[in-house]
């Protein structure tokens, strides 16, 4: 540091002033006898015990999680089934009139999150959510919505990984608010890190 001032001093005042502020620098820097070298850098006993606090915490040397450094296993996008959004049950051997509505059943939200499996495994749980709401129709009981869960690997003539029907039992009473209803379900496991999505949905099978 000292050489680096020289050199600009020598240009402005002469080699006399940048001798003294040397010696000065120097004697500012040997002036504490209680510094310890350390990396090639000085650290004085109270930054030492400071330090040392800082990367043992006082309890011995800090443990990392290795899985701390292991990237983000791979999420399959998930998505709703193009017109699987509603149920609209009516009466049997009725008119499919407003008076004749049973009940309406709606997805309105879904999601899905990914953690590892084994050693080349990833398990997915799926959240759906939505409401079932009442007609005029309806007397009170119980309602089993069929529920779509497909895991289909990416390719057009790929045959899908999972593809089944979950009921979800809601009970509605009659004349009753909407009542919500929930599905999550965590059972699907996919090999890591292969493309893929999720489609989800309600399936009625055949319909009227």
């Amino acid at each position: 540091m000292c050489k680096g001032i020289e050199t600009v001093v020598k240009r402005r005042t002469g080699l006399v002033l940048a001798g003294a502020l040397c010696a000065g620098l120097l004697a500012g820097c040997m002036s504490s006898s209680d510094e310890v070298t350390s990396g090639g850098a000085s650290v004085s006993s109270k930054s030492k015990s400071w330090l040392t606090g800082i990367t043992t915490s006082g309890k011995g040397p800090i443990e990392v999680n290795p899985d701390a450094f292991v990237a983000d296993v791979y999420c399959p996008p998930i998505q709703l089934q193009t017109g699987t959004h509603l149920i609209m049950k009516f009466a049997r051997r009725k008119e499919e009139t407003p008076e004749n509505l049973l009940y309406q059943a709606t997805v309105e939200e879904w999601a899905r999150e990914c953690a590892r499996e084994g050693t080349d495994q990833t398990r997915i749980k799926i959240g759906l959510s939505g409401d079932v709401t009442p007609g005029p129709a309806w007397s009170g009981g119980e309602v089993l919505l069929p529920v779509r869960v497909a895991v289909i690997p990416s390719g057009s003539d790929a045959k899908p990984l999972y593809s089944e029907i979950v009921s979800v039992p809601v009970t509605v009473g009659a004349g009753a608010p909407s009542e919500a209803w929930t599905l999550i379900e965590s059972k699907f496991t996919v090999p890591r890190n292969q493309e893929m999505k999720i489609v989800v949905g309600f399936d009625e099978g055949k319909r009227r």
